[in-house]
């Protein structure tokens, strides 16, 4: 990652820093990169983590890439917390202004839990750095830098009036500054110088390494080009990485050392250079309903140390357009087109088209061709009203051929490993989900086992209670009986006591008894 262009190494591991201080362990986050293209930058800083990247334009073939969505940031098709984080890289600037507040609403109702924004902010720094930088670029290839070019066609945000519009909203946000704007005018000249002469990449590449290892940890400040904002949602950060300000006295003398070297260098290439010669040409051709033809059509030319060249060519004029043909070149070889885009009359209409061509091979947005004279057609379903056609196109060296495919094989890698993962755990939770239905149907069985026993016992039971009730009803019977013949007694009994009771009154009442009480008077006794 040190060898990454020293200006994106500024946004991407800013993001990686503040994802990991959030991260907990080996905790994933789901992440919309939007306005990414189709660099996929951000999965090589964030390994852990399943990235999605959306823009509102893409190549036919990254349509069907699960990766990426085609859309727009300021009115996306997804629920609200969709994704964990939403990142977007120097995009609010490009953003047209009456758009910015719906673009910051978007981004903070589809994340869960943050969404990060790295932009450059007015400033009348900022303003005449960049003017001064689209200078040096002007001067080196005779029109204006395409990125700065909207930056002035915009106006850059206002910092004032994005914290006013978030503390309206009640929207929780951090600000860090990051890039000094004297570095980053300094370094984007030795871009531009080494973009006209490729000998100089090598020590180019040199400087942005040497920034992201000794320079980057300590530009954090004020007054910087590019400001974080991080908006928080479900998470409260509280960042703890260091953002030191202070550039130690020695790194900056080196840095200067460098500059002056790749300028030495910078001439020395120069004294041995013929005046630039243009060794081949870019044409578009229009199908006005004739085929193809020289009349209907444009060319650009191309010199021997252009690594890139801006094609924007203006239809206007052409009241029927049914087909468009790009020849990169007039030689065979690896091109690759970047930012094609098909601009409508009312100059925000989607324009699609089927490709076919003379390439012998395509993959992402790079096309080879195999024989001379190499082509590209745009067909249309019917008539189209398109005001422009606009793309970068660039001859690949060796060594960006090589690049580009070690770079599809590692993001093949990361997605087949990604894939296997995912596999992985689905096979782990089926297994434990088999295991749970395992030990679920062992305690069933155990359960039944134990409800038979008991179920034994009771109807044990209930024949012992059988005999206990019948034996009991015996006795019952037999008390009944005992009962009967006691009552029947107890009746002979009475009867008798009458009877005793009757012969006793019989005999009080009798004259003879009556003769004795008297007698018994007289004698006194």
């Amino acid at each position: 990652m040190k060898n990454t262009l020293f200006d994106q190494y500024q946004r991407y591991n800013n993001i990686r820093k503040i994802i990991n201080e959030m991260r907990c362990g080996d905790e994933s986050f789901r992440i919309l990169e939007v306005g990414a293209n189709e660099h996929r930058n951000l999965e090589n800083f964030l390994p852990l983590d399943k990235i999605t990247y959306l823009d509102i334009q893409l190549p036919e073939e990254l349509q069907h890439d699960p990766s990426y969505i085609l859309g727009d940031a300021t009115n996306m098709d997804f629920p609200d917390d969709e994704y964990d984080v939403i990142v977007a890289l120097d995009v609010f600037e490009h953003i047209p202004v009456e758009k910015r507040n719906k673009f910051i609403d978007e981004l903070y109702r589809v994340s869960s839990q943050v969404c990060i924004i790295t932009a450059p902010f007015h400033s009348q720094q900022s303003i005449d750095a960049e003017s001064r930088v689209n200078s040096v670029y002007k001067s080196l290839f005779k029109k204006n830098f395409i990125w700065l070019e909207e930056h002035m066609d915009n106006g850059l945000p206002n910092k004032d009036s994005l914290k006013e519009y978030l503390e309206l909203k009640n929207i929780r946000y951090m600000m860090i500054g990051h890039g000094r704007i004297s570095i980053w005018e300094k370094l984007m000249g030795i871009h531009f110088f080494a973009a006209k002469n490729p000998e100089l990449a090598v020590y180019r590449q040199e400087i942005d390494r040497f920034y992201n290892s000794y320079i980057f940890d300590h530009d954090y400040t004020e007054d910087s080009y590019r400001k974080i904002v991080i908006l928080e949602k479900a998470r409260n950060l509280n960042l703890s990485f260091e953002t030191s300000s202070e550039i130690p006295a020695e790194t900056l003398k080196t840095l200067e050392m460098m500059e002056r070297t790749f300028y030495n260098l910078c001439s020395m290439t120069g004294e041995n250079e013929e005046e630039n010669s243009f060794v081949d040409k870019v044409q578009i051709f229009i199908d006005c309903g004739d085929g193809f033809t020289e009349s209907n059509s444009e060319c650009f030319q191309l010199n021997d140390v252009e690594l890139m060249k801006f094609v924007k060519v203006d239809l206007r004029d052409f009241d029927v357009i049914k087909g468009i043909r790009i020849d990169p070149s007039d030689y065979c070889g690896f091109y690759k087109i970047d930012n094609l885009r098909l601009i409508g009359a009312n100059n925000d209409t989607e324009i699609k088209y089927q490709m076919s061509g003379s390439f012998d091979f395509k993959t992402s947005n790079v096309y080879l061709f195999e024989k001379d004279d190499p082509n590209i057609i745009l067909n249309f379903e019917s008539e189209v009203d398109i005001a422009r056609i606009e793309f970068y196109i660039s001859k690949l060296s060796t060594t960006e051929i090589v690049n580009q495919y070690v770079s599809m094989s590692v993001s093949k890698e990361n997605e087949i490993m990604s894939i296997n993962n995912e596999y992985k755990q689905q096979i782990e939770m089926k297994e434990a989900h088999i295991n749970n239905l395992t030990n679920d149907k062992y305690i069933l069985e155990e359960e039944n086992e134990n409800h038979l026993k008991t179920k034994e016992i009771f109807i044990s039971n209930l024949s012992d209670n059988g005999r206990v009730i019948e034996n009991l009803n015996a006795e019952i019977e037999h008390l009944r009986a005992g009962s009967i013949v006691k009552e029947t007694e107890k009746q002979e009994l009475i009867q008798q006591l009458v009877e005793k009771e009757q012969e006793l009154s019989s005999i009080y009442n009798s004259k003879a008894w009556k003769l004795v009480v008297k007698t018994r008077r007289i004698l006194g006794k």
